[in-house]
């Protein structure tokens, strides 16, 4: 009986996850560089450090080789929320999705204060808006705002 119900609270707690992720984005304007806001009324940025193509959140790979699911535009970079009243930085991964003719970058990190989640609408393409979402209650939580930070092209 102990066992039943340790296979159900991991079965449950491994369905607990955010939103599904809408069609891959057909076009991915380059995401690059670093963003600056707030999140959940505290400060937070996000540096994407790297775009390519990627498998999604379903599907089936066998070594290099993706054998179902869809493709996707990806993100990668580095996460900066405060968590607990400390700023703590950690690596992201995300997925570029369309929904209702936008381009929306879902941000999935995970630290040592664990899991957050953003889902973030590109607008006027040097702004990202959207809500988020942290694992525990001390991580923020609710409307995230960011700007892109102007390159500094000195020589």
């Amino acid at each position: 009986m102990c066992r039943l119900a340790v296979v159900l609270v991991l079965l449950i707690a491994g369905c607990a996850t955010s939103p599904p992720v809408g069609p891959p984005a057909s076009f991915a304007p380059d995401l690059r560089g670093t963003w600056t806001g707030t999140w959940g009324g505290a400060p937070a940025s996000l540096v994407v450090t790297e775009q390519q193509s990627g498998q999604g959140e379903s599907g089936l790979v066998i070594g290099p080789w993706p054998v179902l699911g869809e493709r996707y535009p990806t993100a990668s970079g580095v996460l900066t929320s405060t968590i607990n009243g400390q700023m703590m930085s950690t690596h992201m991964n995300g997925l570029l999705s369309a929904s209702s003719g936008g381009l929306v970058l879902r941000v999935y990190a995970r630290s040592s204060a664990g899991e957050q989640w953003l889902s973030l609408r590109l607008v006027d393409n040097d702004r990202l808006e959207g809500m988020g979402e942290s694992q525990w209650s001390w991580g923020p939580q609710g409307p995230a705002q960011l700007v892109r930070r102007p390159v500094n092209n000195r020589r």
